[in-house]
């Protein structure tokens, strides 16, 4: 059984946890916050938390174990982090994508002209034909042999 832990142990232990999360949250926050982007960086977040939180407790902790509000503690300090990092990241984001999104934008028409040109090339090139379309079956006229008899 672990051993019980005096208040201020286990407010160490929750603030160093608190401080991990904290870390993993800034982490995350540069990564897209919504769509099909954030799923990766959800799915990292969480397994960047709990392998920091293990280890923590197995090698720091004064308890030798990972315990609830140590979880706790390092997912509010990831929420944390995240909502306070996450819109400056975005406007960031936004600024330094400027010119990409700029230029796709001004390309797009033309790309579209150019798939419709495809498309239509396309539709008024003939098919090909086969060589032989008469198909030629085999003669079930003479039997000579049959093993299955």
């Amino acid at each position: 059984m672990a051993p019980v832990l005096a208040p201020w142990q286990a407010g160490w232990d929750l603030a160093c946890c608190l401080y991990l999360g904290g870390l993993v949250g800034a982490l995350r926050a540069v990564a897209p916050g919504r769509g099909r982007g954030a799923f990766l960086p959800d799915m990292a977040l969480v397994g960047m938390l709990l392998l920091f939180l293990q280890s923590y407790a197995a090698g720091y902790s004064q308890a030798g174990s990972l315990r609830w509000y140590m979880v706790a503690g390092g997912a509010a300090g990831a929420l944390a982090a995240q909502s306070l990092l996450g819109p400056l990241a975005a406007r960031v984001w936004r600024v330094v994508l400027w010119p990409w999104r700029a230029a796709v934008k001004r390309t797009r028409p033309a790309l579209r002209a150019a798939r419709a040109a495809l498309a239509a090339r396309r539709k008024t090139k003939p098919a090909r034909t086969a060589k032989n379309p008469k198909k030629s079956l085999q003669n079930t006229a003479h039997l000579l042999y049959n093993s299955n008899v």
